[in-house]
Order: structure tokens, then C-alpha cells, then sequence
């Protein structure tokens, strides 16, 4: 009895013994995984060796993703988030990004657009001090001299609202640039007109028909719709577009949108109300071109921007594809 005793205590304890080892070898797994987190603020000189082009970007924060999953559906979620959402996750990061950068700049200079002064010279004057204090980080546009609108030095839509200022993010162990290492300008018909001939960066993914815009206008604020196509694809689209004006100058603004839109031609009627949500700026209709054809007519009834209550109406004959 004593024997069986001694043995049954003996078998107890080895078995106390290996619960305590799985727990803690549970434990510590456990903690292995927690300190990778999905989503952390890190800094570029983790991820990219140090050259003469980039020893200036070092020190920038940059968002590193676990994965590609992680963050494609962290971009997925942030496109559906209003901006005060927006800036919530992001100072609970503590990260100052590009998205965040731009929107203090942009509310900056709305401070200056709001001012009710006809005094051209202090505009002039608070606008040369807002873009000296901004030239490091944004680009401002060289053609166009009265829009005083912050650019990105960079064009990709995607890490304009999860890269640094500069457009990078590190998803996994890689680091990730945008898609265009330049910025890209807002220019208005008049003045691609008649700068035509010099080189400048353009919107990428989007071209306007000849004379098939609609413009209205809400106080300060102008909002043009038009019809076009996508460059890279098959589809007709349309863009819109809110410029903000004081005295000579002028800046883009975000808005939604909305109008009943008409295509006509020798084999295609099309007639359908037209959504931009707020902050998008180009819409893809999905009509492919040649089911209308490379010649047609249309009308846009009721155009509206969320800047105001103007409407617009206007039609449109022999509209060419190009």
C-alpha cells in the first residue's frame, strides 16, 4: 500500500510538472505573437540603408504592417471612415502621416481663404509666409501660380492616406514607395490650354472630353463636372472637381456630388443618376466606350455640390471620344 502510495504521488506530481510546461510553453508562444502587432509606428532607417538620396528621410516615421492583408484591410477600413474617424485612429497611433500633415496644412489655409478682406497685398502676403512654412513638405503648383492648393511631392491615392509625408509604408520586412514620384497638379482647362507644349505632371487614370464640362457656383466655392473617359481602361467616367476662391486665388476642396446624366447616340441611350461621395473626385461609369460609340450627345440635369444649393443643366452635341 505504502509502494502504491509513494508511486501514485510520484505520478501526480510529474503530471502537475507537465501541465506547468505546457502552460507556460502556451504562455510564452502566446507573448511571442503579441509583440508583433498588426499595425506600429516605426522609423525609416529600420527599414532602408542609408544613401545620399534618402539620409534626409531617415529619421520619418512610417506605419509598418504585419502583412499585405493586414494592410489592405486597414486601407479597406480607413476609405470608409469619416475624417474625424480619420484623425482618431491616427492619434491613437501617434502618427503624423501624410494624410494627417495635409489636413492641418489644408485647414490652415482655409483660415486664410475665409477671411472677408479685399486687401490683395495681406493676402498676398499671409499666402507667400503659408507656403514658405510648408515648402519642405508639400509642392505647390509651378504652372498654375494663383492655385496655392498643398500637393503631395508624391502621387498615389492609396499611401496618400496611410504613407508618411514622403509616401512610404513597410508592409512585412519590405519597404514600399508610391506609385509616382512626383506631385500632381490640378489645372484648369484655360491654362492646360495654354501650356500645352510644356512638360507637367498629370492626372493620372483620367481624360476630359473636349467642351463637355458644366460648371456652378456656390458662393466662394466652384464645382465643375466632366464627362470623359479612363485613360488606362475602356470605360467612360466623369470628374468632378471644387475650387475655392479669395480675390485671385484659388484652392481645391473636397465635396460630393450629384447630377441625372444622359448619353445619347445612334445606338445607345443612356440615362441614370450619377454619385460622388464625399473627397472622391472621379467616378467610373462602367459603360464601355463602344457601346455608345466614339461620337454621342449628352445632358446633365440638376448637377450638385455639397458646397451649396446651386444647380446646373446643359447639353451637350457631338461630344468626340478622344
Amino acid at each position: 500500500m505504502k509502494i502504491e502510495k509513494i508511486f501514485g504521488c510520484i505520478l501526480s506530481a510529474c503530471m502537475i510538472v507537465s501541465l506547468l510546461s505546457c502552460n507556460s510553453e502556451n504562455e510564452f508562444i502566446g507573448s511571442a505573437q503579441e509583440t508583433i502587432p498588426d499595425v506600429e509606428v516605426s522609423t525609416m532607417d529600420m527599414w532602408v540603408k542609408e544613401t545620399r538620396s534618402v539620409s534626409e528621410y531617415l529619421n520619418m516615421p512610417v506605419l509598418h504592417f504585419k502583412d499585405e492583408q493586414v494592410y489592405s484591410e486597414t486601407l479597406r477600413q480607413l476609405k470608409n471612415m469619416t475624417e474625424n474617424e480619420r484623425f482618431t485612429y491616427f492619434q491613437q497611433l501617434g502618427f503624423e502621416g501624410a494624410y494627417i500633415l495635409w489636413e492641418q496644412a489644408d485647414r490652415e489655409l482655409d483660415k486664410i481663404f475665409d477671411m472677408e478682406s479685399d486687401d490683395s497685398h495681406l493676402i498676398q502676403e499671409m499666402i507667400n509666409t503659408y507656403k514658405d512654412k510648408y515648402s519642405d513638405i508639400f509642392s505647390f503648383n509651378t504652372v498654375d501660380l494663383f492655385d496655392v492648393t498643398p500637393y503631395f511631392t508624391f502621387t498615389d491615392n492609396d499611401l496618400s492616406l496611410l504613407g508618411n509625408i514622403k509616401g512610404y509604408v513597410v508592409i512585412g520586412n519590405s519597404l514600399r514607395g508610391p506609385k509616382y514620384d512626383y506631385p500632381t497638379y490640378d489645372l484648369d482647362e484655360v491654362v492646360s490650354a495654354t501650356r500645352a507644349a510644356e512638360p507637367t505632371p498629370i492626372e493620372p487614370g483620367f481624360k476630359g472630353f473636349k467642351d463637355a464640362s458644366l460648371t456652378i457656383k456656390n458662393g466662394k466655392y466652384k464645382s465643375t463636372m466632366t464627362i470623359g473617359r479612363i485613360v488606362n481602361g475602356n470605360s467612360f467616367a466623369v470628374e468632378f472637381k471644387t475650387k475655392k476662391k479669395q480675390l485671385f486665388w484659388k484652392k481645391s476642396v473636397k465635396a460630393g456630388y450629384s447630377a441625372m446624366l444622359t448619353m445619347k447616340s445612334s445606338k445607345f441611350n443612356y440615362k441614370n443618376t450619377v454619385f460622388c461621395p464625399y473627397g472622391k473626385e472621379v467616378l467610373i461609369l462602367n459603360l464601355p466606350i463602344e457601346r455608345v460609340g466614339n461620337v454621342f450627345d449628352a445632358v446633365v440635369e440638376n448637377f450638385k455640390s455639397s458646397r451649396g444649393d446651386a444647380k446646373g443643366n446643359q447639353s451637350f452635341h457631338n461630344i468626340r471620344v478622344i
